[in-house]
C-alpha cells in the first residue's frame, strides 16, 4: 500500500538530518482563563521535543515487545522568532474575541472558524513556514461531544481517504482545546485529566505530519471491521478499536500474525490516557519525515530564526557545557534571563541518572558526574521557561 511504499523509500544509508519546526501558537480567548499563561506554552513545546525526540522521561515504560520499533523521529519544535513581515516575535499571539467558544456543531461544521479573523478567529501565519497552533475553547457549555484537539494531514499523506486534507492552505495547522494544552496544566481536571501531560498537541501534530489513528477508524455503520481496516503500517498491531482513553494493558481486540501482539496503547496515535502515551515506531517516524521531505517542505528549512525559547538543541547561544567530551567534570553556563529548576543526567535508553536542583546550580557551575561511565548521554535543562538538550560525552 501506499504507506509502506513511502516508508520503503527511505535510504538507509543516509543519515537522518534533525528537522526542526518554527511553531506559532495562537491563543484566541473570550475569558480570562482561556488567555492561557507563556509558561503553559513553553511546557506544551517541551512536551513536544521531549515526545518527538524520545527524551521523554516515560520512555522507560514502553512495554518490551514494542522497544525494537520505538523511534526518535528526529523531529524538533521551537517557537519563531520573527513574524511573516520580518518582526521579531516571542511566537506567541493572543487575541480577545466576543465569541464564547468554537465548539463544532453535531454534524462537525465550524471547526475551522478559529483559524479566519472573518469568523472572530485569528487568521494563520503563512502555513509554507509556520506550524500554526490555535489554542481556544473547543468544547463550550453545551457541546454535545468533548473534542481535545484536531488537524489536518498533508494532501499526499498516504492511506488517507480522499479529501482529508485541509480545504485550503491557509487553514493547515493544529487546533487544541485551552484546558487540556500544556504539560501539566492545572484546567485539565475531571474527566480532561486523562490528558493533563500535553499529549493532545503531540497527538495532533502527528495527524499534521501525516499519521493515522492505529486503530484504522472502522466505519462501524458500514459494517467494517477494525482488524482489517489498518494505518497502513507495518510496526503497529492492528487494533478492532481504539483504547477509550483509558490505560488497559490487557487490550488485545485483534489476532495478528505472525507474533500476536496486544494493542500498542502506549502510541500517541491511540486514544489512551497521556499517562500511559509514550511511544512513535519507526514506520511512524519514517511517514512524518518523508512529509517534510515532500509535502511540507519549506516547513522545516530554517529560514524562521527561533526565539530560543522552549526548544530543544536550538539553545546553543544560551546554553554552554564544556569541556565536552568530559571525564565527568564539566561545566554549565547559561544567560542570567534564564531561570533554572533542574539538570538531568540521562542515558540513550531515557533513564535519568543524577538529577540537580536549581538550589544545587548557579549559571556558572561545576558539575560531577564521575560515577558515570564512559559512554553517550544526554544532558536535559528544565528553566522555567522552557527544556533544552544538550548531548554530553564521557571518555
Amino acid at each position: 500500500n501506499t504507506a509502506k511504499a513511502h516508508v520503503a523509500q527511505k535510504d538507509i544509508n543516509e543519515p537522518d538530518p534533525i528537522y526542526r519546526i518554527p511553531v506559532v501558537v495562537h491563543i484566541v480567548y473570550n475569558t480570562p482563563e482561556e488567555n492561557i499563561s507563556n509558561q503553559m506554552v513553553y511546557s506544551q513545546i517541551a512536551r513536544l521535543n521531549k515526545d518527538y525526540r524520545r527524551l521523554n522521561a516515560d520512555s522507560v515504560d514502553t512495554r518490551s515487545e514494542f522497544l525494537p520499533v520505538a523511534a526518535d523521529a528526529g523531529i524538533e519544535f521551537y517557537l519563531a522568532g520573527t513574524d511573516p513581515d520580518g518582526n521579531p516575535t516571542g511566537g506567541i499571539t493572543r487575541t480577545q474575541v466576543s465569541r464564547a467558544d468554537f465548539a463544532p456543531d453535531f454534524t462537525g461544521a465550524g471547526l475551522d472558524d478559529v483559524k479566519q479573523s472573518s469568523l472572530d478567529g485569528v487568521d494563520s501565519w503563512d502555513t509554507d513556514e509556520y506550524l500554526n497552533i490555535w489554542v481556544c475553547d473547543l468544547i463550550g457549555t453545551g457541546g454535545l461531544f468533548q473534542l481535545f484537539g484536531f488537524a489536518y494531514p498533508p494532501a499526499t499523506a498516504p492511506n488517507w481517504p480522499a479529501g482529508s486534507n485541509a480545504p485550503s492552505s491557509d487553514l493547515e495547522g493544529v487546533v487544541v482545546h485551552y484546558e487540556v494544552f500544556g504539560d501539566g496544566n492545572p484546567l485539565a481536571t475531571g474527566s480532561l485529566s486523562v490528558s493533563d501531560k500535553g499529549r493532545t498537541a503531540v497527538h495532533e501534530v502527528g495527524h499534521y505530519l501525516g499519521l493515522r489513528h492505529i486503530w484504522g477508524d472502522p466505519n462501524i455503520f458500514l459494517g467494517e471491521d477494525g482488524c482489517t481496516v489498518d494505518d497502513g503500517l507495518d510496526d503497529t498491531p492492528n487494533a478492532s478499536e481504539n483504547a477509550a482513553q483509558i490505560c488497559n494493558f490487557n487490550n488485545n481486540t485483534c489476532t495478528d500474525s505472525p507474533v500476536n501482539l496486544p494493542d500498542m496503547i502506549e502510541n500517541y496515535m491511540d486514544y489512551a490516557q497521556d499517562e500511559c502515551m509514550n511511544i512513535f515506531t519507526q514506520d511512524q517516524a519514517d511517514i512524518m519525515r518523508s512529509m517534510l521531505e515532500t509535502a511540507r517542505t519549506d516547513l522545516a528549512d530554517g529560514s524562521i530564526a527561533p526565539t530560543g525559547v522552549g526548544s530543544a538543541g536550538l539553545d546553543a547561544t544560551e546554553i554552554s557545557v564544556f569541556p565536552n567530551p568530559s571525564n565527568g567534570d564539566f561545566q554549565i553556563i547559561f544567560s542570567d534571563d534564564l531561570t533554572l529548576e533542574n539538570v538531568e543526567l540521562i542515558d540513550l535508553k531515557g533513564r535519568t541518572l543524577k538529577s540537580f536542583s536549581n538550589t544545587q546550580l548557579g549559571n556558572k557551575s561545576v558539575v560531577n558526574v564521575s560515577e558515570a561511565q564512559s559512554g553517550a548521554y544526554m544532558l536535559r535543562f528544565s528553566f522555567a521557561e522552557g527544556t533544552a538538550v544538550k548531548r554530553l560525552l564521557i571518555q
